[in-house]
């Protein structure tokens, strides 16, 4: 099986977030689990082609299979991109465990559509106590200056809770207890937690990743969390253009600087897509 080592929501190596890419034609859940388990990449995309233009792609964390990544996407198809699979300016289909989603490759972007957005609710105060604790912060550094912004759990593909925090000093001092968060993220059903503050200069939000239930403490760049949080932010008006690109600062605290792209799209009810560029690191073959 072709493999590649590839860094999503980067223009170079060495930054952004890194995805494993397996081509195949034949392969089972369980050889999957271990080839992810053993190449220790926050997630590991298994790609097969179905079609000319349709693509399914299976998503393996070190410790689980999950039903959607963003970045192992972006991946994916830059890999197809280099490959000759795809096109530039060109429509395709991903088929996931969950559902089918379109994909676009444009001349300098990939960007993928994300599943319709929907909330899971706000946290309580009683959580929101115990989160604040968990994430080693005061409860009243929850929130912001202008927006009124509570902690809300919400999914375009995956819950996620988002948890706006006023300023980047916060954002950057925020060390959770891992254990306990990944007990809460249980308790909630959600993949982990998705900090930002609107405290940035160079983006519309700065971000971290926090996902250790997943096997994953942090994540220097999550697609699908950063297109969460842009319909999070349309939902408390804090931004409303269609069709332009919002840009998602994150993996700075990690030495892995990294872009994410999203727009707002609204053909039919409002909808998230998330891209960005990627880098192929390395090339090889996987011998079992």
């Amino acid at each position: 099986m072709e493999f590649y080592i590839v860094d999503a929501f980067t223009d170079r190596c060495f930054s952004g977030n890194t995805a494993g890419v397996v081509l195949y034609d034949s392969c089972h859940a369980e050889l999957m689990q271990k080839t992810a388990s053993e190449l220790k990449f926050s997630e590991t995309a298994f790609v097969k082609q179905i079609s000319d233009d349709t693509f399914y792609i299976r998503y393996f964390t070190p410790n689980a299979e999950v039903d959607l990544c963003g970045h192992a996407t972006i991946a994916s198809f830059y890999v197809l991109k280099d490959l000759n699979l795809v096109h530039s300016n060109r429509k395709y289909t991903l088929r996931t465990n969950s559902e089918y989603l379109s994909v676009y490759v444009e001349d300098n972007y990939v960007f993928m559509e994300t599943s319709h957005p929907e909330s899971g609710g706000l946290l309580n105060d009683e959580i929101l106590f115990r989160l604040s604790d968990i994430m080693g912060i005061k409860a009243y550094d929850i929130g912001d200056f202008n927006f009124a912004l509570k902690p809300e759990i919400i999914s375009t593909g995956l819950y996620d809770i988002m948890l706006p925090v006023k300023t980047s000093n916060i954002l950057s001092s925020i060390r959770p207890n891992f254990e306990a968060l990944s007990n809460l993220s249980e308790v909630l059903k959600v993949v982990g937690v998705h900090a930002f503050t609107l405290d940035s200069t160079e983006s519309t939000a700065a971000c971290r990743n926090f996902a250790p239930l997943y096997g994953i403490n942090e994540e220097c760049a999550t697609g699908t969390s950063n297109a969460s949080l842009t319909f999070y932010l349309y939902k408390n008006k804090v931004i409303q253009n269609v069709d332009i690109h919002y840009i998602f600062r994150q993996g700075e605290s990690m030495g892995r600087p990294s872009n994410i792209i999203t727009k707002l799209t609204y053909p039919n009810g409002i909808k998230v897509l998330v891209g960005g560029t990627a880098s192929i690191i390395s090339k090889g073959e996987l011998l079992i």
